[in-house]
């Protein structure tokens, strides 16, 4: 799937693409390096503004590279520095208001991917004060939810609550503890209340209708989105894959408790099937030894080209998935080249399934045990 680029306006020239990072960090931060490229090759004139640079990785050409040299905020050395960064980060600030008195905001366009890990919403303010229009993807939920999936880490479900309310104060919903949800919740409330965000944006992106629908249950009722695709990485085959004679099937992710590699690992294990885990994250260690005497191999992370030979030899991609995901790029890319995908159906990756078709749905355990067992009995 090809970037559209049909949402920049005419007399748009200069580009600044904004992310917490300059190189590859997560799914938003390669969605920005893929859009800047894109925008580079075409003849913009392409920026990347960040908070965190890693000068040991090699740059893309013809994109110019600002940053405030600083620490995500949460792993900053000192930690209070790292907490009124991530609420409201003067330094970045300052080194954004630099870069954009060089421009000119009638053929300037801000676009945002992702800023609350190190950037915050103190780069809206100074951006909207020197009329520059503002662009953002909604690659996640934290314009609107403090912890940004809608997700209590805790008792691993997905949250309902009103982000901001008072219910949303007391419940501590935290990946790592309540402290950090205070934290989390300040953050919010100078981002949508003091700066306010809804208001200083010209323009919000969407990847997915499942995502955008649970936006618009928080959003002001004025505001309208624009749906900008996802684009994924070119996959050249040389060799026709074929699944059926697949060896294993696949697991590709983070290994952290919303992402449900448990649940994979489970039913694998309850099936005598064989799994491949890729990936890292706070789960592997325990995930290893749960599951020591299942067939299940974790290869730890992998890099594209090669997960895509991983993928060429599995039955299917298992994406179980237990928050609200955004869009899920490694069903796109395993469906792109033909493997089927077992997709949870609570996340936005459901919106590419022809259930039964090119994948199949589930919404339990024992519901993605019947999708194996359905690619199982269909091995040639």
């Amino acid at each position: 799937m090809a970037l559209n680029l049909d949402y920049i306006p005419n007399n748009i020239n200069t580009v600044v693409i904004v992310n917490d990072f300059d190189y590859v960090e997560g799914g938003a931060t390669k969605v920005a390096l893929m859009t800047a490229e894109t925008l580079a090759k075409i003849g913009y004139n392409t920026f990347l503004f960040s908070a965190v640079s890693n000068k040991n990785i090699s740059k893309i050409p013809n994109i110019n590279y600002v940053s405030s040299a600083q620490y995500p905020s949460l792993s900053d050395t000192n930690k209070i520095r790292g907490a009124l960064n991530g609420i409201y980060n003067f330094k970045a600030k300052n080194h954004f208001k630099k870069l954009l008195k060089e421009l000119d905001p009638k053929t300037t366009l801000i676009h945002i991917h992702s800023w609350t890990k190190a950037l915050s919403s103190s780069i809206w303010d100074i951006a909207y004060s020197m009329n520059f229009p503002i662009y953002l993807t909604c690659h996640d939920y934290f314009s609107v939810c403090p912890n940004g999936g809608f997700y209590n880490y805790p008792q691993n479900k997905i949250c309902h609550l009103k982000p901001l309310s008072l219910k949303c104060a007391c419940c501590n919903c935290d990946s790592r503890n309540y402290g950090i949800k205070l934290y989390r919740l300040v953050r919010t409330f100078v981002q949508n209340k003091v700066v306010n965000i809804f208001k200083k944006t010209t323009k919000f992106i969407s990847i997915s209708d499942f995502s955008e629908n649970v936006l618009k249950e928080h959003y002001p009722k004025e505001i309208s989105f624009t749906r900008v695709y996802n684009p994924i990485d070119k996959i050249e085959m040389t060799e026709k894959i074929n699944p059926e004679n697949g060896e294993y099937f696949l697991f590709a992710g983070r290994l952290s408790k919303e992402k449900g590699c448990d649940l994979f690992c489970q039913a694998i294990s309850d099936l005598g099937l064989k799994g491949i885990v890729v990936g890292e994250g706070e789960q592997k260690d325990i995930l290893q030894k749960q599951f020591k005497n299942a067939n299940i191999e974790f290869v730890g992370w992998k890099n594209r080209t090669e997960v895509f030979e991983y993928m060429k030899k599995a039955r299917a991609l298992v994406f179980p998935s237990r928050w609200y995901e955004t869009a899920g790029l490694s069903v796109l890319e395993s469906l792109s080249i033909g493997l089927p995908c077992i997709v949870s159906d609570c996340c936005a990756a459901r919106d590419y399934i022809k259930d039964e078709k090119d994948g199949c749905l589930f919404s339990s355990l024992e519901d993605l045990k019947r999708c194996l067992s359905k690619y199982e009995r269909n091995r040639i």
